[in-house]
Order: C-alpha cells, then structure tokens, then sequence
C-alpha cells in the first residue's frame, strides 16, 4: 500500500511538471493609431499538441467601466468560424473583420473607421484543458489602445483690457485642439530683454470631446501686470503626452504697461561738497516712467522770494552751466509728469546749490603779468597765459619784416632811377659837342 501510494504521488508530481512546460502562452501589443488609420488587436498564441482548445475558446474583449465584455468569439482552426456577440453587433457589424486562427494561431480583431469609444482596453481570452488535466485552465493578455493626434495651433489668444497700467489684472484667454491623449493648454511669458519664454501656467480645466477624438481646451487665466511686464509678450501653446515639449504656439501683441513716474532724483555731475564761481556743472533730473514723463525746472533763487521756470536745453532733464556765477546759488525744484495714466500725478524733488566767490581770489589776481590772464576755478587763482599773446608777436614780427623790406625795395629803386638821368644828360652833351665840331671844321 505505502508503495502504491508514493508511485502514484510521483507520477502525478510528474504529470504536473509536464503541465508547467506545456502551458499555453500568448502574445499581444499595445496599439497607437492616428485619424484616418485602422485599429489592428492580434492576439497569437502558442501550445502544445496536447492542449485542448475548446470551440469559442478564444475571445477578443474591451474593458466597459471595472469588467471586461466580449466583442468577438474565435474558434481554434478547423472550428466554426469567427462572430461578433449579439450585445456589440450595433458597434462593431457594419466596420469590423475578424480572423480566425489558422497556421499562425492569431486571432485578429480589425475595427475599421475608429470612433473616440474604440480607444481603451483590449483582452485576448482564451480557454483551455492541458491533457494531463481534467480542470478548464484561462490565459489573458491586453493591449491598450490609444487615439494619438498632433496638437494644433491655438485658434484665439487675447488678452483684456488693452490699455494697462501698473498692477492691473488682465485676463488672458485661449482656446485650442489638443489634440490626444491627455493635451492641456500652457501659458508662456517671454520678457522684452530676453528671449528666453517663462511658464506662467498650465491649463487643462475646460476639456470637450471632438467628433474625431481629439480635445479642444478653452482657458481664461487672470494675470497681475507688473511694470517688468511692459513690451513682455503672452504665448499660449497646446501639446499632449506624445508632444516632446512646448507644441504649437500663438503669442500676443507686445503689451505696453503705464507706470509713474516715481519720486524724480537729481544728481549733480561732478558732485563736490563746495561750488566756486567759474565751476562747471550739469544738474540731471531722472525718473522712471513710461511713456516717459514730462520734466518742469523752477528756480527760487538764494534769498529772493521770486520763483521762476527755467528754460531748460533740448534735453529737459538737464541743467548745464559752463561757468557758475554767485547769481545762480539758489533751490532747484524738478517736476516729473505722466499725462499718459488716469489719474495723472505730479512728482517733485529739489536740490539747494550755493555757489562761493572767494575774496582771496580778487587779490590773487594782483600776481598775474602783462602776459598772463587771471582764472578762478573751485575756489583757486590760477594765472593762466594768454594765449593771444604768442599770436600778437607773431603777427608783429611779420609785420616789421614786411615794413623792412618795403623801405629798402624804396630805395633801390630810387637809386636806379637817378643813375639813369645822368646817363641821358651825358649823352645830351656829347651831341651837342659833336655838332659844334662838325660846324668848324675846314672846307
């Protein structure tokens, strides 16, 4: 009896061991198609010859909710032939072929002219007896099936109101295909001075369902204009999970953002804690504003009651003196204006200059020559040369050589004439000789 027993333990030991290496297998792979393509679930299986396929054994099924309903019976080969059951023949009659198995062992399902609801999850389903068991064994294997579709250009991108100012909120609005699967709207800054785009958002909150499978994404996102943002400009792209970065783009106009101005600052170049008569100096007023402001000078003068405007060069903001005088000590007031905001502002700093004329430079003047100029700069007497004076000389050398020469080509000239009268005279006298000669000479 204990050897009957250990025999028969053994052999079925064995019988089992041969049914892990006989077990039947299958094969499927996931399946990514595009608008216009046909949808292709192949499910090829293997066995041994001595495992048993029943008739409808072999099922194509799609995942409805949390179970699985079967589309499609096959039959191993030389069975009846494949069908669609009765609850899908409404989907799947009139667009869809089935393969039967044959020398490739494949049951093909084929779904032609694919709607949004063919995308999802396929199971091939197979049952089988292997020959060392009398108990019903089921092998499965899936294949997703996904609706791929490229994104497209964002058919709005706007933003409202157009006339902003500083720490406004606009609305950006954009509305997009998406494409599939899974697509969503992002929305970019690129700033003025760099080209480099800023992901400010990412949207995919208002999804629809195309006809043709694809999504279409409409998005409003409200945004906080800052003065940084002014000549920014918005992009809205649209992508999905099968787009390798930002998708297809729209962008906005540039924006022009209204600010200031702030409180102006006034700078004296060069600046020195002491201002002499005769200093150079430029007063600049500076603001940040945009469109830029309006500049106004006044001047109250030091110990006067009187304020006027000035009248200010080409470059308003700037007051330049090329020699300061004790006249111009006084306050200086600068007044930036932005007629552009609503509600226009006036901003104004002031500066007080006071301008010394030291006495010690009127007696420094007494050391000055005939040939040197007297010059007062930061408080010092520099006796500088005139540079008129070489020039004079000059001019008085070139002028004696030319009075030189004139008087001697004078007396040249005189001599020259004097000689030339003698001569004539001479030649006079001789010919009146020479007369009275010939008259007395003997016949």
């Amino acid at each position: 009896m204990d050897i009957s027993s250990k025999s028969i333990q053994l052999l079925l030991t064995g019988f089992l061991f041969i049914s892990s290496i006989y077990s039947l297998t299958l094969k499927t792979e996931d399946v990514i198609f595009e608008e216009g393509d046909t949808i292709i679930v192949n499910c090829t299986y293997d066995k041994d010859g001595q495992e048993e396929i029943l008739d409808r054994g072999i099922r194509w099924q799609k995942q409805t909710d949390d179970y699985f309903k079967d589309i499609a019976l096959f039959s191993p080969p030389n069975g009846r032939g494949p069908f669609i059951v009765k609850g899908m023949q409404s989907l799947y009659s009139n667009r869809t072929e089935l393969i039967a198995p044959n020398i490739s062992l494949s049951a093909v399902l084929i779904v032609k002219h694919p709607l949004c609801g063919d995308q999802g999850l396929y199971r091939c389903w197979i049952e089988y007896y292997p020959w060392v068991s009398f108990n019903m064994h089921v092998q499965t294997s899936g294949s997703d099936v996904k609706f791929k579709s490229k994104p497209k250009i964002p058919e709005e991108f706007h933003f409202f109101p157009k006339e902003l100012e500083e720490n406004q909120s606009i609305i950006l609005l954009c509305g997009a295909n998406v494409g599939s699967p899974l697509g969503n709207i992002e929305i970019w800054k690129i700033p003025q001075y760099n080209n480099t785009p800023v992901l400010i958002q990412e949207l995919n909150v208002t999804t629809n369902k195309t006809e043709n499978c694809t999504e279409f994404i409409n998005v409003n996102f409200t945004y906080n204009v800052t003065r940084d943002d002014n000549g920014a400009v918005f992009r809205c792209s649209s992508q999905n999970n099968l787009t390798q970065g930002p998708g297809p783009y729209k962008e906005s106009p540039k924006m022009f953002v209204i600010y200031g101005p702030d409180k102006p600052v006034i700078t004296l170049t060069p600046f020195k804690s002491f201002y002499f008569v005769g200093d150079y100096l430029t007063i600049q007023c500076t603001t940040d504003s945009n469109p830029p402001p309006v500049f106004t000078w006044k001047f109250h003068p030091h110990n006067k009651s009187l304020e006027t405007v000035i009248k200010t060069s080409s470059d308003v903001s700037k007051l330049v003196y090329d020699t300061l005088k004790t006249t111009d000590s006084g306050t200086y007031s600068c007044t930036a204006t932005n007629a552009a905001t609503l509600n226009s502002v006036n901003v104004t700093s002031s500066v007080f200059l006071y301008v010394n004329h030291s006495e010690i430079g009127y007696q420094g003047c007494n050391q000055c020559g005939y040939l040197t100029v007297c010059q007062q700069y930061d408080g010092k007497t520099v006796c500088v040369t005139n540079k008129w004076i070489p020039i004079a000389i000059v001019f008085i050398l070139i002028s004696v050589s030319f009075a030189a020469s004139s008087i001697v080509l004078i007396k040249n000239k005189s001599a020259s004439q004097n000689d030339g009268g003698y001569q004539a005279h001479t030649e006079i006298v001789n010919t009146h000789v020479y007369s009275a000669l010939q008259s007395h000479k003997p016949e």
